[in-house]
């Protein structure tokens, strides 16, 4: 029987004394589509704080803010810089044309995921006018 399914295999070189074998992830195509599929529903941005934030206080804001969006989600990925997940596109839609957005006086300017996109090096420091 052959499978209709692909995998993509993932390796890290890690150089060490113990002489450990390397680690090797096999992930599925159909979970790459699904985790794709996922931030293709999102926005990025940076707040402009001399602080940091607790995601947990970024969400609650945010929520209220965007009248509860469904099921959003945000996962912080730097000093400051967080990943704002929706279920629909209507509310992804109304956030990125809403930016920039106030957080407690800071303002983060939102911009859609790219499957290109380099997150740590991405530049969060301009915001168009």
């Amino acid at each position: 029987m052959v499978s209709n399914k692909s995998n993509f295999a993932i390796s890290s070189w890690h150089h060490n004394d113990n002489n450990e074998e390397d680690e090797i992830v096999i992930l599925e195509e159909e979970d790459i589509r699904s985790g794709v599929d996922d931030c293709s529903r999102s926005l990025l941005g940076r707040l402009m704080a001399d602080r940091n934030f607790n995601v947990g206080a970024v969400e609650a804001a945010f929520n209220a803010i965007w009248n509860q969006p469904t099921s959003l989600r945000i996962k912080q990925h730097d000093d400051n810089v967080y990943q704002f997940f929706f279920d629909n596109e209507t509310d992804v839609v109304r956030a990125e044309h809403g930016s920039p957005w106030l957080f407690k006086q800071y303002m983060i300017h939102l911009r859609r995921w790219k499957p290109d996109m380099q997150i740590p090096q991405e530049d969060f420091t301009h915001i168009p006018v």
